[in-house]
């Protein structure tokens, strides 16, 4: 591991595909946000469907702005295996969520608004 801690770096290749494997996601509704099963065939083909996006409730860029604040700007700055427990922590199943992609995009913004990534 080398470079810049981005919040990429606790990013798993896989998210989406465990994203995918959770009973439920979120639905945009004229009543509001509203749960709804996830269909049988996104937790079989492991994609998430159109329209949606993987949303982590613990955002990685909540993590690189806290490490950020406390003087770590580079992977090697930190043990290997300190990125490695993030990164398994980050990308449980239950930190992940299917949700709108206009919700994700807003969420996104405000993020990048508060955290600058």
């Amino acid at each position: 591991m080398a470079g810049k801690i981005t919040r990429q770096t606790f990013i798993s290749p896989d998210h989406a595909k465990v994203a995918a494997t959770q009973g439920d996601m979120y639905n945009v509704t004229p009543e509001g946000v509203k749960k709804v099963a996830v269909p049988d065939s996104v937790r079989e083909s492991g994609s998430i469907p159109d329209g949606y996006a993987v949303d982590f409730v613990l955002d990685p860029a909540t993590v690189v702005s806290a490490l950020k604040k406390a003087g770590y700007h580079n992977q090697e700055q930190l043990p290997p295996e300190v990125i490695e427990k993030v990164k398994e922590m980050i990308n449980e199943p239950g930190n992940l969520k299917i949700i709108p992609n206009e919700i994700h995009a807003q969420k996104r913004a405000a993020e990048i608004q508060v955290f600058g990534e």
